[in-house]
């Protein structure tokens, strides 16, 4: 895999069938794990068990570093500070609750980071584009990735200057120096982004994004990862029958 420019991260060296399967499969495979994780009735514990499963698999599958997912984890920590408070609100009920928000939000976060690591992004803009996903949602979605490289490259030039400085962003007192720092980096990423803009008008940019040469993905990845996308539907509708029959 290339190297990227720019602090961009860049997608594990190593190639496994799943890195090869077709970007569009991943995708679906995707959406349709976070739904079915999602629609898991109250109440019900063991098809989270399964679909932790189905997650190993995957993150085995692709050759994924347990640490680079459990860094990913760290997306959670915002929402972790609300559901904190539902057993303090509605008790045995709200730590029932808290569970299941907590268990569905790590599951898509980690299925999520295993997409992500297997799959560069010009690939998964490709899949969606063959997904007939609309030109524009494509395009905002590849420039915001893009953008975001060169927003955190701004940001430790920011940081390396007010540092330079003498300002140390861990004493309280420095929160007026970074709050300048932030202005500082709104105004320049602005003028990146006209700069940006106008630098691919003079390219020949109109609106859609060069395609990206993808090489033919073979059937067995993507039967099985469709597969596995799909065994993760089956505990879900397995137990909201349970739930409605009053067994689960």
């Amino acid at each position: 895999m290339s190297g990227a420019a720019h602090g961009e991260p860049v997608v594990a060296e190593v190639r496994t069938a799943l890195h090869d399967a077709a970007p569009e499969v991943k995708v679906v495979a995707l959406v349709a794990f976070a739904l079915s994780v999602a629609f898991v009735p109250h109440g019900a514990w063991w098809p989270f068990a399964v679909d932790a499963l189905i997650v190993a698999v995957f993150a085995a599958w692709g050759r994924v570093p347990v640490r680079s997912l459990l860094v990913r984890l760290v997306v959670e920590i915002p929402f972790l500070a609300f559901v904190v408070l539902l057993p303090l609100v509605a008790g045995a009920e709200g730590l029932a609750l808290a569970g299941a928000i907590v268990g569905k939000a790590t599951l898509v976060v980690l299925a999520t980071g295993i997409l992500s690591a297997t799959t560069p992004a010009p690939e998964i803009i490709m899949g969606l584009e063959r997904l007939r996903v609309p030109a524009a949602f494509t395009a905002i979605g590849a420039l915001a990735v893009r953008y975001l490289m060169v927003v955190l490259d701004e940001l430790r030039r920011v940081n390396t200057a007010r540092q330079a400085r003498g300002d140390d962003a861990r004493w309280f007192w420095q929160v007026r120096a970074v709050a300048q720092s932030t202005g500082t980096l709104a105004i320049r990423c602005i003028d990146r982004g006209e700069r940006v803009h106008s630098a691919m008008l003079a390219r020949g940019y109109d609106g859609r994004l060069p395609a990206v040469a993808l090489g033919a993905a073979e059937a067995s990845p993507r039967v099985l990862a469709a597969t596995l996308a799909g065994a993760a539907v089956v505990p879900a509708l397995v137990a909201t029958v349970l739930t409605r029959g009053g067994i689960a």
